[in-house]
């Protein structure tokens, strides 16, 4: 399985490091798809990203003189130079911890392109689209050996350059004697409704391991109030893409139902617990599990409604002076 994504698409989706982006990420490493970069998509890549971020830096620093001109004092900005855009950039698609498989450009691919601009065939009948022509031309050798998922936004490859027409009928007819398939997305999100599966972890690990990571704490509000729980938990868990494609943030509510030890009549209690933490995908592994606290609830013999609830209290590293922000990503998967 081979995914090409269009350079609106590297660009827009700020080198698939957008939320979108991520979860693409995430699905194609579960896949063990490969990502496909043309030479002719990372080149205008790589030279547009370095002028907008160029352009977003000399805002940024001419803001920052305007606001320094009113206040006449602040803190000082750190924005990146020339040499630090230069080197982002061109770590934008190693950075993608995805298989990448770099196509440079050949003489086959441009001789494809030049000659569907010649006739005036799609992607090349309106305007004469050279990276286009390459790109489909890197399609169609592909498919020789794969299914190939094409994400771009450019209308050139649509049938009557609608994007919910499909792929453009001459494109359709070219590919249509190969013995893999294309498919034509034109966003992120249309192509995540495709290649999106369920997502599942080990429930019971995950509860064992809670449950013995705050024991104490857990078994002390049943003690207090003199309950045990009873039968196995009802656990829900949402679970959402971050940056790292390895590493899924879960938050989690595990709750029992308990019996009272004693003969007062109360009923229909609940513990439930309540926590996140970092599920390591690779290695089915539960790593940094928090505590949000515990809380029981319960009647009363008159019927009325009790809780109790411990509560966990925990802080962020402290930082003296500046903080140094990094950017996280949360795509909630859904069920």
């Amino acid at each position: 399985m081979y995914l090409i994504f269009d350079s609106n698409i590297w660009i827009s989706e700020l080198g698939l490091n957008s939320d979108r982006g991520a979860a693409v990420r995430f699905f194609v490493k579960d896949k063990g798809a490969t990502v496909v970069v043309p030479e002719v998509v990372r080149l205008e890549t790589e030279r547009h990203l370095k002028t907008e971020i160029t352009r977003y830096v000399e805002d940024l620093g001419k803001n920052y003189r305007q606001l320094l001109a009113v206040f006449g004092k602040l803190k000082e900005l750190v924005l990146p130079d020339a040499q630090a855009i230069e080197e982002k950039v061109a770590a934008v698609f190693g950075e993608c911890q995805v298989e990448i498989l770099e196509c440079p450009l050949t003489l086959e691919s441009a001789r494809s392109s030049f000659l569907k601009a010649v006739d005036k065939v799609p992607p090349s009948d309106k305007d004469q689209q050279f990276k286009d022509g390459v790109i489909w031309a890197e399609c169609m050798r592909l498919l020789e050996t794969a299914d190939v998922y094409l994400v771009t936004a450019d209308k050139a490859f649509y049938k009557g350059r609608q994007y919910e027409k499909g792929l453009a009928e001459a494109l359709a007819r070219e590919a249509r004697d190969n013995k893999h398939k294309i498919y034509v997305f034109p966003t992120l999100s249309a192509l995540l409704q495709t290649i999106k599966t369920r997502v599942s972890l080990d429930e019971k690990a995950l509860v064992s391991q809670f449950w013995e990571n705050n024991r104490q704490s857990i078994e002390s509000i049943l003690e207090r109030n003199t309950f045990t729980v009873a039968g196995d938990p009802r656990v829900a868990v949402d679970l959402y893409v971050t940056e790292d494609p390895n590493r899924l943030y879960s938050e989690f509510r595990i709750s029992y139902q308990c019996e009272t030890l004693t003969s007062d009549g109360r009923s229909g209690a609940i513990l439930l617990l309540k926590g996140d933490c970092t599920y390591m995908v690779r290695e089915k592994q539960f790593s940094a599990l928090r505590n949000h606290g515990e809380e029981l609830s319960f009647k009363t013999k008159d019927g009325e409604d009790k809780s109790q609830r411990n509560v966990v209290i925990f802080a962020d590293t402290l930082v003296i002076g500046h903080r140094t922000v990094e950017y996280a990503v949360k795509y909630k998967l859904d069920d």
